[in-house]
């Protein structure tokens, strides 16, 4: 008897150590699995210019390029990418999914070396309690990003330091609507403004499954032109005040000033609109040293060439000054000291067709600071838009040239002033003594003084078209 107890105490020892060693495997996570293999960038692109070759997946440098991962996870997991970031100075970021709602990680955003989750509630990075500054990529070096994925639990982590957490049963998250995904159940890749290679994106399930998703319905991307920045494709974006209404930028390629751009985008972005960034060519626009663009250089790639641009596409178009943006005067009877903002004749045409069509087809044309000189010079059956009309301008120089026959520098309100315009005096628009509220709206055509205005000129943009019907 005492022999076959021994037995049975070593047998059950034994289907104990079976037992525990069972569960622990149970409890480990699959291997990493790459998503690579079935990645087809002709059927998953959202918007940009992505391409598959070498067993890697790069995408070029353009505005909100995002790319759907064909992966539906219904449990715990993790989502991770390694990449070189090759150009830009602006963010890349993974789509997740948690509680059945998508949420992005995003590093290096904003212009602002921001980490994070968003949206949470409603908030971007910007705002929200995972924020965390001093997140910077490095062109040209190798990153690896990572997003964990658990019950009540969101973490991102970045070259193995965690970046962010956050507890969540995922009612709180969204997608920013500049990410807007067509599928809300699936992943994602994010880059923006910056030409990046994926060397591997790779999934591992902890519990759940992540079944594959086909027949997918998201937009084609065109044809890569070797050397040629892409045309980002468009999403639908989500329903809901703003949504659905598209802005047209206007920068110069060279000297435009970034606040003029930056400000407005950020309204433009909070309401909800699509913004697309055009120029004389596409690809990089350089701002004036000192316009705010922050330490990152603030270069903007332009999606589109004025030559590319269909009005019919867009609610309105904002011209954004700079002295560069003197290359797109029409009409300018003088010359410039610097070649540069003498522009092109066949880019002043597409400047001048495009300020005709909007106004054709009732829509709103805006202009900022220098950019008023745009307005100044276009002709319209044969006269400035601005003749007889109320309009703000900066009392700053122009761009050294010759005006009149003669060397000179004067004010930009020259341009507006030599082609009829009623000026506004400076500063005195609402709050007396600040250029910061100078907005003028007269019918369909807004004039912004100058920098300090750039918000305004956004946030009026905003209330104008939210309350104007869709075309």
């Amino acid at each position: 008897m005492l022999a076959v107890s021994r037995l049975l105490t070593g047998l059950g020892a034994v289907l104990i150590g079976l037992a525990v060693l069972g569960s622990r495997a149970a409890a480990a996570p699959a291997e990493w699995e790459s998503l690579l293999p079935i990645l087809d960038p002709r059927t998953h692109t959202v918007a940009g210019n992505w391409s598959k070759s070498g067993g890697e997946l790069s995408v070029g440098a353009s505005t909100g390029a995002r790319l759907t991962l064909p992966i539906a996870p219904d449990g715990e997991y993790d989502l991770r990418a390694t990449f070189t970031r090759a150009t830009g100075q602006h963010s890349i970021g993974l789509v997740v999914v948690h509680g059945g709602r998508q949420v992005v990680f995003e590093v290096d955003a904003w212009g602002r070396h921001l980490g994070g989750f968003q949206n949470l509630n409603g908030r971007s990075i910007q705002d929200n309690p995972t924020r965390r500054e001093n997140v910077a990529l490095q062109n040209g070096k190798r990153h690896t990003v990572v997003v964990e994925v658990r019950k009540g639990l969101l973490r991102g982590l970045l070259d193995g330091r965690e970046i962010a957490t956050h507890r969540t049963d995922g009612r709180d998250l969204t997608v920013p609507d500049l990410w807007a995904m067509p599928e809300s159940r699936q992943l994602g890749l994010l880059a923006w403004e910056s030409r990046t290679i994926f060397h591997s994106v790779d999934l591992r399930v902890v519990s759940g499954s992540a079944p594959r998703v086909s027949g997918t319905q998201v937009a084609r991307a065109p044809a890569p032109t070797p050397g040629v920045p892409p045309v980002p494709t468009a999403v639908r974006l989500p329903a809901g005040p703003g949504a659905g209404k598209r802005v047209l930028m206007i920068l110069a390629n060279r000297d435009f000033f970034y606040r003029e751009y930056g400000d407005p985008r950020a309204e433009f972005d909070r309401a909800r609109f699509h913004v697309t960034v055009a120029a004389g060519r596409r690809g990089a626009c350089t701002p004036h040293g000192g316009s705010g663009q922050g330490p990152d250089g603030g270069n903007v790639q332009a999606e589109l060439a004025l030559s590319e641009v269909r009005v019919q596409d867009y609610d309105a178009v904002l011209f954004s000054g700079g002295w560069g943006a003197s290359a797109y005067q029409f009409a300018f009877p003088g010359r410039y000291d610097n070649p540069v903002y003498n522009g092109d004749p066949a880019v002043k045409a597409q400047a001048n067709r495009i300020i005709n069509e909007f106004i054709a087809q009732d829509k709103y044309v805006a202009a900022l600071c220098n950019g008023v000189s745009v307005l100044a010079w276009a002709r319209v059956n044969g006269r400035s838009p601005l003749a007889g009309k109320r309009v703000c301008a900066p009392v700053r120089q122009a761009a050294a040239g010759i005006y009149n026959g003669r060397q000179a520098q004067p004010s930009c309100r020259w341009h507006p002033e030599s082609n009829g315009a009623v000026m506004s005096p400076p500063g005195v628009i609402g709050q007396s003594g600040t250029a910061a509220d100078d907005v003028m709206v007269d019918g369909k055509i807004l004039t912004g003084e100058d920098d300090i205005s750039a918000r305004e000129m956004g946030r009026r943009m905003v209330q104008l078209l939210s309350q104007s019907g869709r075309r």
